[in-house]
């Protein structure tokens, strides 16, 4: 079982490097949306996913935050009369962080899709990958997800319109080229219910989740390191999105940006200029020695937000060792300062 994961492990690095061009698309900046296909499975486009974050509570107040993505990444186009024949990896990163008992729970899984273990659809919202699974519509999602000693059931609806990321949903995410970009687009708030599993405890659970979608073409440019990804839903109905791509120089890419999103519903592109993040506090990892920040102070100038963001737990840390050979920080925090609410960080290249 551990070599099929290595394996896994090499055929994603090979989606990254020695794909021929012509066989995917790149994305581009004259690309339109289109709803609801772009949930969907694009398999003219090398690696999509599907990302979900949220924050949850019992009936009693206990807190709990989750992640659960879908990761597709096309290894090449090729028809084969065999099953085992590799065309796509699929794979999924399942978390819980429950922040009474401060424990964080981690899962991951990858497959190939032989004998339909794995897949995704291209004709409707239906992405799996064991007992990992989304499916559903553009006017209400399914997500189910389950380990022995973690699991989700959630029915979550969209309490806001799809947001378009970037310009019009063209992310350009590096100075170095246009072509380092993806199409993204979100929904910032979704009305969240179900049961979630710890240990042998099972909780009815109602809360807030984040969705976003991306469908790209390639990895991070040559001069980067990494990014710092943030989701806030602040408790006044109003969200923020920002992404700060990290170079390996200690500089920021100017095409790092973020969205605004205002109780109705209405959006704004956020550029560089637009907000400020300075750490204020770093934690280090005992599993991997990463040191990460864990607080910070952002600024959205044109709204007069000054906001901290502060973890709720240290060690939300992610070893994806058997399926995309990384490791990252991704975790629930809290919002105070001109305005309150939670937030989910994403922190990579540490």
């Amino acid at each position: 079982m551990k070599h099929y994961f290595l394996i896994i492990f090499v055929i994603f690095l090979l989606a990254y490097s020695t794909v021929s061009a012509q066989e995917y698309l790149d994305v581009t900046p004259d690309y339109k949306a289109k709803f609801p296909d772009d949930l969907y499975y694009k398999k003219d486009y090398r690696i999509q996913w599907w990302y979900f974050t949220g924050h949850l509570f019992d009936e009693k107040g206990r807190e709990f935050g989750y992640e659960l993505t879908f990761f597709a990444v096309g290894v090449q186009k090729r028809h084969y009369s065999s099953k085992f024949g590799v065309n796509t990896i699929y794979i999924s990163h399942f978390a819980i962080s429950d922040v009474k008992e401060k424990k964080f729970y981690f899962k991951e899984k990858a497959d190939s899709g032989a004998y339909n273990f794995a897949g995704a659809k291209t004709t409707e919202l239906k992405v799996w990958i064991k007992q990992n699974a989304l499916e559903g519509t553009i006017e209400q999602m399914h997500l189910k997800a389950s380990e022995k000693h973690m699991a989700i059931d959630l029915e979550l609806t969209p309490q806001k319109p799809l947001v378009l990321n970037g310009g019009n949903g063209y992310s350009r995410k590096s100075e170095e080229s246009a072509m380092f970009a993806s199409i993204y687009f979100s929904y910032t708030s979704l009305k969240t219910s179900g049961t979630l599993k710890v240990g042998d405890e099972v909780f009815d659970v109602n809360g807030k989740s984040w969705f976003d979608r991306e469908i790209s073409a390639g990895a991070l440019g040559k001069k980067q390191s990494g990014w710092d990804w943030f989701a806030i839903q602040l408790d006044d109905a109003r969200e923020i999105m920002l992404y700060i791509m990290r170079n390996k120089d200690g500089s920021i890419d100017r095409f790092s940006s973020g969205t605004f999103v205002d109780r109705n519903g209405s959006y704004k592109h956020l550029t560089l200029d637009d907000f400020s993040v300075k750490a204020l506090d770093r934690y280090t990892s005992k599993k991997t020695d990463a040191t990460y920040p864990s607080r910070w102070e952002i600024r959205i100038f044109s709204e007069n937000l000054a906001l901290t963001v502060n973890s709720l737990m240290d060690d939300q840390e992610v070893l994806a060792t058997f399926s995309t050979g990384n490791y990252y920080w991704e975790g629930t925090c809290t919002v105070k300062g001109s305005a309150k609410g939670r937030a989910y960080v994403e922190l990579t290249g540490y």
